[in-house]
Parts: structure tokens; sequence; C-alpha cells
């Protein structure tokens, strides 16, 4: 049950107003409260009001006109009354009366705003206003040039790389200067990290002709969305040739790099290692201008093998042939001395000095050019070829010289026997030069059997 003394801001003795509101009623007041409202244009005069007894609202100017008259009301009950009529409500339809705002002392939905609170939200919203204009104007990628870092690829770099959410993750494009002194790893994510870094290249991906492969590594730090690597610790090469590689790279205690992206990721960490393994092109060019030169180099590798692969069969080719010719001549040298020794033995004498000058002018003078020319063909291959590791040169000339010497060691025997030797002597001779030369020839064709597996067997 209501009751007057429930409500310790109104007077005791004075009556009970309330304040009609579309939503309800505020109060109970004291009329003296209410007018102090007024005067403090906490209310307007507009207001509608009712006290116990009135038969309907009144306006606060009503009130505030009548205030003597109101106290004094005959009419009304007494203070004391425990039970609280019902509060009469006017007949219009008081859903489509404007709603006019109500500010009320000690009512939590309503209060009072001075000029220093006016101020500060003036100002605060100045301040998260500039704060999103200057964000703004950071969602955008850029790049500091770097020492070593050309005008022409400080462009290239901004061209390529742009802004794509402030919690990007990592994703490195390389970049190199002409001098291939320095990499650069430049990422469009905000993030800060320790790099760490191995190239290995891939097969058939250098731009040179010789070398085959080159591997290093180097580390650095990540920061403003590059990370410079300019010492390298090479395991394979003294320098970087460039081509196509393959890059491990690993990236650890990853930050947020700078105040802007740590506002922008506020809920959030970015991830703290990072391993990837991918293809870079290490260029300073960049990748399409290197494809081209790779296409150009490939060419020149294919035109290279094709001849090395045709010099590889001719070589070959030449070896046989050489220790072919080599058995021949040890036939022929054979059968020279055969022929003389199958002769009447009284024309020994007569006939050696001729056979020992054909012998001179068809087969000495022919071993002595063959070693010659032997000599120049091996200087002009290329060393560096697997197939020519093996000293073919030194087994062609040792094969040369041993026909050659033993040949004269028999052209001396055959001077050193009597002017007129018997028939036994010279077929015991004969055997002699048939097992010579057999040797001779056994050897020759054990050279040409290793040739021949040599051949397959690079």
């Amino acid at each position: 049950m209501m009751k007057l003394s429930n409500f310790d801001w109104t007077d005791k003795d004075s009556l009970r107003w309330f304040i009609l509101l579309p939503t309800g009623h505020e109060g109970p007041y004291s009329l003296k409260n209410l007018i102090h409202l007024k005067n403090k244009k906490q209310i307007s005069q507009d207001f509608k009001i009712w006290a116990e007894g009135l038969a309907d609202p009144v306006t606060m100017s009503v009130a505030v006109l009548n205030s003597e008259l109101m106290e004094k009301t005959p009419n009304f009950p007494s203070a004391e009354t425990d039970e609280i009529p019902p509060i009469p409500f006017e007949a219009s339809n008081r859903e489509n009366d404007p709603v006019e705002e109500v500010i009320l002392e000690k009512s939590s939905q309503h209060f009072v705003l001075s000029m220093p609170v006016i101020l500060t939200i003036v100002a605060t919203t100045l301040m998260i206003v500039g704060i999103g204009f200057y964000i703004k104007s950071r969602e955008s990628f850029h790049l500091t040039r770097l020492p070593k870092m050309s005008l022409d690829l400080h462009q290239r770099i901004l061209r390529e790389n742009t802004f794509d959410g402030w919690s990007k993750e990592i994703f490195f494009k390389e970049y190199m200067p002409q001098d291939h002194s320095h990499l650069w790893l430049v990422t469009s994510s905000y993030q800060s990290c320790k790099i760490e870094a191995i190239f290995t290249s891939v097969k058939d991906g250098l731009l040179s002709l010789k070398q085959d492969k080159v591997s290093f590594s180097s580390s650095g730090f990540l920061f403003g969305h590059v990370a410079e690597l300019s010492a390298f610790d090479y395991k394979t090469g003294n320098r970087i040739i460039p081509g196509l590689y393959e890059m491990d790279i690993k990236a650890t205690d990853c930050e947020w790099d700078g105040f802007v992206p740590e506002i922008m990721n506020w809920f959030s960490v970015p991830q703290k290692d990072y391993l990837a393994r991918v293809r870079v092109v290490l260029f300073s060019k960049g990748p399409e201008d290197f494809y081209k030169n790779l296409d150009s180099v490939l060419n020149k590798k294919n035109e290279v093998k094709r001849k090395e692969k045709e010099h590889y069969a001719h070589f070959w080719q030449d070896l046989q042939q050489k220790f072919q010719t080599l058995e021949a001549i040890s036939l022929q040298i054979e059968q020279h001395f055969l022929d003389f020794l199958e002769n009447d033995p009284s024309s020994f004498e007569k006939k050696l000095k001729p056979m020992v000058t054909l012998y001179a002018k068809n087969f000495g003078s022919f071993l002595t050019s063959f070693v010659i020319e032997n000599e120049n063909y091996f200087k002009k291959l290329d060393s560096s070829r697997s197939y020519s590791k093996r000293n073919y040169e030194l087994l062609v000339k040792l094969t040369s010289k041993n026909i050659g010497y033993e040949s004269m060691k028999f052209i001396e025997e055959f001077q050193k026997l009597k002017k007129n030797p018997s028939k036994k002597e010279l077929a015991k001779m004969s055997i002699k030069v048939k097992s010579t030369f057999a040797g001779l020839k056994k050897d020759i064709g054990q050279k040409l059997i290793r040739v021949s597996l040599d051949r397959g067997n690079p």
C-alpha cells in the first residue's frame, strides 16, 4: 500500500502530485518541488500534472498560477490517507501524442549535459575520427628504399606488393640487385620475425653453361615488410648464380610490426613460427626475364650436350680405330718378318738390308707419326670430360712404342745371325716372331675389350 510517508523528498504536509507521461506517471512530488523543477527547466510548463482530489489533470502553468488555491482545496483528501485513488487519464489517444523529453532529478534514465561533458565528448569524437583517418591512410603497402636497392627495383617492389589486410600471413617475394650481393625477401604481412633461409639451386635452373649446382644459407630479421640477407655461407659454389632455387625458410618469434597493426589485430596474435619450402627466382630483372634467359641457356646447354654426345661417340670410335690400326700394323710387321725368314738361307744376307729399309719406310716411320698424332689428338680433348679421364693417350702411346720396340729387337737379332743361317735357325726365329707378335695382338685385343666396356659405362 502506497503511503505519503514512503517518499522522503515530499513535504509530509503537502498534497501528492504526479507528472503524467504517455508511458506512465512520475511522483509523488510536492507542488513546491515541481515548481522548483520547472524553474530549473527540468520540466516544461506544458507538462500535465494531477493531484489527489482533482477530477482532471492540469498543466504545470495552471498549477503555478493557482498554487495557493491548489494547496488549500477543501475537497482534497487528507495527506494521511492510506489509499491512493486511481490516477485519471484524458480520453484522448495518448499513443498518438508527441513524446516529450523529460529530465528529472534522481532519475537514472535522464541527466543534464554540462559544458565540460560536451567538450569531452567532442574531443573524444574528434580523436576517434582522427585515429580512423590515420589508420585509413596506413591501409597501403609502403617499403623504405634500402642501400643497394636501385630506384627501378624499389618501384617494381611497390608495384608487385599491395595492402591485403592487417592480419595477412607471411608469404615472401624475392628480389636482388644486379651485383647479386644482397637478397631481399619482401612480404605484405605486418609482422616482425627472425629469418633463417637455405637456398639450393634446381637442376637445369641456373643461368650457367658450366656450373650445375649452388647452395648456401643466410639469416636476417623481418621488419618494415622486408628481410635483408647480405651474408652468405656457401655449401656448394662460391657465389650466387642467377637461377631457380628451392628456398627452405624459417621465421621465428613473430610479432605484429608496429602500433597500427597491433591495434588492428587487438584480439589476435600472429603465428609464432613459420616454416615453408618454396621455389624462388634469384634474378635482378625478375621472373619474366629470367625464364626468357633460361630458355636461351637451356637451348645452348642442349646444343652443348648434343655436340658432346657426338664428340663422345667420335672419341670411342677413334680410340677403337687406333687400337685396330695398331693391331693391323702388328700383323703386317709380323708377316713382313716371316716372309723374310722363309726365303732361301743362302740369300739371307743379300735380302736383309732391303727388308730393313722397307720396314723403316713402311712401318717405322708410320709408328713414329702415329705416336705424334696421338699426342696431338688428346691435347685437343676437353680434359674435364669423364670419358677422357682414363689415360688412353698413354695406352695408345705405349702400345705403339711396344710394337716398334719388339720389331727393332728382331731386326737386331737378324743382323746378328751369321751370313748363311740354316733352315732350322730360320724356323726357330719364325716361331719366336709368331709368339712375340701373338702376345702383342692379344694385348691390343684386351685393350679393345676395355674400350668397349668403358664406352658403355662412362
